[in-house]
């Protein structure tokens, strides 16, 4: 087992202050103020044009700021080059050495700062990403997650303070994806440096992250663990960008007891007042969202069932798609034109199918607010990029 989680005592929190890029009248990323806490595993999430790649250049040393400052500890690296900076990059593409056999690809680090005897330590990482027994093939016998840790390996074995990882896994398939993700979060987790991770997957930032730094157009939008932004999103643009949300157009009715009552269509729905924008105000604008997998469906004929407090709306099944884990509901209802649900695959109502009157119902504590001044589609489309 590697020993590097002692060689990160001395290292220190990545800091940006006031960091900014502009490319002539553009402006890729405004100035920010970002802290990347020693020692975790922090996500850049967004999609194409949003300024996450710019903003790890930055701190690699592959592009200068235009504005600001790039500390890595006590230490401003602002004005060094990438080389003598702590800090090592790992890319989507590999960039593996085809003539080098793994062994030596992990090794050319080491041999190049004129480190003579690197065995142990190329055996060790290699232990460590779990590939001890490849040592001696080429990269392209092996395969694209197993060469995605070669290039990961080879990085590590610097002992840098900070690793970057530019969408490294964006070449491999899905189900290599999510190996790969597991994968690098045990492998941080056993060096314990500080790993920044630029990626536009949602489901690749929340399933490896301690924290995630949302952008959108230069500027992040919220920053916090994956379970606080999704659960408690501050902006159409995280909740629809950050996993699906449902976001209901209604006015504000009463507020009380630490909850605010809002006028949907027909209808009349609770959430917290702790979970919406300040201030709200009696007849103000609301937009009141839940997530897909918070709501439940049953058909209309079975409505007297549904326990008192929760939130309800009517509607009808436009669509449905079963994905196996779950299916997937279209609602055509008075409150908003495309409610979507997510019900597990248990116990499955034979009723439930397109054309079907069913009821919607929910938790209000699971119902959050935002500021009806925002776009309500923000986020929606902008998924499905590759370089920002």
């Amino acid at each position: 087992m590697t020993t590097m989680k002692t060689t990160t005592d001395t290292g220190g929190d990545v800091r940006l202050s006031g960091i900014g890029k502009t490319y002539g009248s553009f402006t890729a990323v405004h100035p920010l103020d970002l802290t990347v806490p020693q020692g975790s595993f922090f996500a850049l999430l967004g999609a194409s044009g949003c300024g996450k790649t710019t903003t790890l250049r930055m701190i690699a040393g592959l592009e200068e700021p235009t504005s600001g400052t790039v500390s890595l500890g006590e230490q401003d690296v602002t004005r060094l080059p990438p080389h003598k900076r702590p800090v090592n990059t790992v890319f989507q593409s590999y960039a593996l050495f085809p003539h080098l056999d793994i062994f030596e690809n992990v090794a050319f680090g080491l041999r190049r700062r004129g480190i003579r005897s690197v065995k142990k330590q190329v055996e060790e990482m290699l232990e460590l990403v779990q590939l001890g027994e490849q040592a001696r093939k080429k990269p392209h016998q092996l395969s694209g997650g197993q060469q995605q840790r070669v290039a990961v390996a080879r990085a590590l074995i610097n002992h840098p303070k900070v690793l970057l990882l530019d969408e490294p896994l964006g070449a491999l398939d899905l189900k290599l994806r999510r190996q790969m993700q597991l994968e690098l979060k045990r492998i941080q987790t056993e060096v314990g440096i500080t790993f920044i991770h630029v990626t536009h997957d949602q489901e690749e930032a929340m399933t490896m992250a301690d924290t995630v730094a949302v952008m959108n157009a230069g500027r992040v939008e919220q920053l916090g663990p994956p379970t606080d932004l999704y659960e408690n999103p501050r902006t159409t643009f995280v909740a629809n960008f950050l996993g699906t949300s449902n976001l209901i157009e209604a006015e504000v009715d009463s507020r009380g007891g630490g909850d605010i009552v809002v006028k949907a269509g027909d209808c009349k729905l609770t959430l917290p007042e702790a979970r919406c924008p300040a201030p709200v105000t009696a007849g103000g604008r609301l937009l009141v969202g839940v997530r897909p997998e918070k709501i439940s469906l049953v058909h209309a004929d079975d409505a007297g069932g549904i326990p008192a407090g929760r939130n309800r709306v009517t509607g009808r099944i436009a669509g449905s798609s079963f994905i196996g884990v779950s299916t997937q509901y279209v609602i055509d209802s008075p409150v908003c034109p495309e409610l979507e649900v997510y019900a597990q695959n248990v116990d499955r109502d034979a009723r439930l199918a397109p054309g079907a009157e069913v009821v919607l119902h929910w938790s209000p504590a699971h119902t959050f607010g935002l500021d009806a001044a925002q776009d309500i589609d923000a986020g929606v489309q902008d998924i499905g990029e590759e370089a920002a």
